[in-house]
């Protein structure tokens, strides 16, 4: 069993550990690196606040910050499925929820009507 090719190995030897929430995957970004997810991350309409932007998707979420790329999700699968289809925001948005991606789902408060 030492031929071990599967793509939860190779995500485990490279992105960080596994979260109590669920799975939790990290990167550490090149300058160069950052702007290219910055550029791709913008084109889901995400919550930036000062230097980080956050994508919120069905099955997870992924926060940019400088220097890192940090993949939210409830299992080390779903967060490896996200991680690998993040190169499809450079198609156009209809082809989008093919690979789990959307535009960011922003939680709005409203206000309660009492009667």
């Amino acid at each position: 069993m030492e031929d071990e090719s599967s793509s939860s190995s190779w995500f485990s030897r490279i992105f960080g550990s596994r979260s109590k929430n669920g799975a939790l995957l990290e990167q550490e970004l090149s300058g160069r690196a950052y702007e290219d997810y910055r550029r791709l991350l913008l084109k889901a309409r995400p919550e930036v606040s000062q230097d980080r932007i956050v994508v919120k998707l069905p099955e997870g979420e992924v926060e940019l910050r400088k220097d890192r790329l940090i993949v939210r999700a409830k299992d080390r699968k779903t967060a490896e499925k996200i991680l690998r289809n993040l190169h499809h925001y450079d198609q156009p948005p209809s082809l989008w929820p093919a690979y789990g991606l959307s535009y960011s789902i922003k939680q709005r408060t409203r206000p309660r009507i009492r009667a």
